[in-house]
């Protein structure tokens, strides 16, 4: 999500569920590197949905592998690179899909790693990042449930949930 890019290991415990982080970004989110690409691009905030639908015009490949290791990656180094990418080029559509291929990149590999560690596991996505097409067409090949992007604006939404579920008689 926007706020923080997390591999979670979630388990059923009663009427709530226990969470375990197992990978994920070493320092920024995915949402703040996309907030980020929009400033420089001039977009307005939050930039999610406007990085999507510009990527889309978008005719290049470029993309910066970010290394990803035990499940986890750096995304801050790749702000540097957007920056740099965008001075080169200054098409803003690049722009916008090379950071967003940066990311799926990363994720990608994260989730991969995650799978290897945990066969047979289903992987959900949710959050505003994962609203994003690309990462869902990126990430196509490892069969993950996405949840819909109606569900996937806000971490409030998850929490009024389970807040909900532990106060049930």
């Amino acid at each position: 999500s926007g706020g923080t890019t997390e591999l979670l290991m979630v388990e059923p415990v009663g009427k709530n569920v226990a969470c375990t982080k197992i990978g994920g970004t070493s320092d920024i989110s995915a949402g703040q590197l996309i907030d980020r690409t929009g400033q420089l691009l001039q977009l307005p905030f939050p930039s999610g949905k406007h990085l999507d639908v510009l990527s889309q015009q978008a005719a290049g490949a470029d993309l910066f592998r970010v290394k990803c290791a035990d499940m986890t990656f750096s995304l801050s180094g790749v702000q540097n690179k957007v920056q740099q990418y965008h001075e080169k080029n200054g098409i803003p559509a690049e722009t916008a899909a090379y950071a967003l291929r940066c990311v799926a990149f990363a994720v990608f590999q994260a989730t991969k790693q995650a799978l290897q560690r945990y066969p047979g596991l289903p992987v959900v996505f949710s959050g505003g990042v994962a609203s994003n097409t690309m990462l869902r067409q990126t990430l196509e090949p490892l069969n993950p449930i996405f949840a819909q992007p109606q569900y996937s604006t806000d971490n409030a939404m998850g929490v009024a949930v389970l807040a909900h579920r532990a106060m049930e008689v």
